[in-house]
């Protein structure tokens, strides 16, 4: 395992499923974070955009 540090942050940067199932949600906290509250559309895009990550 490859350990390292995130830039920005203090948790370690390690090599496995679950620092990508951690960057999948980071990312979608990122997408939702530039969607209006009423754009339905944006909200969905970025749902289906963690989904297909997951997949």
């Amino acid at each position: 395992m490859t350990m390292g540090s995130r830039p920005g942050s203090d948790r370690p940067l390690a090599q496995g499923p679950h620092d990508q199932t951690w960057d999948a949600v980071e990312t979608y906290f990122e997408c939702i974070t530039t969607c209006s509250l009423d754009d339905g559309d944006c909200i969905t895009r970025c749902v289906e955009q963690l989904k297909d990550t997951d997949a």
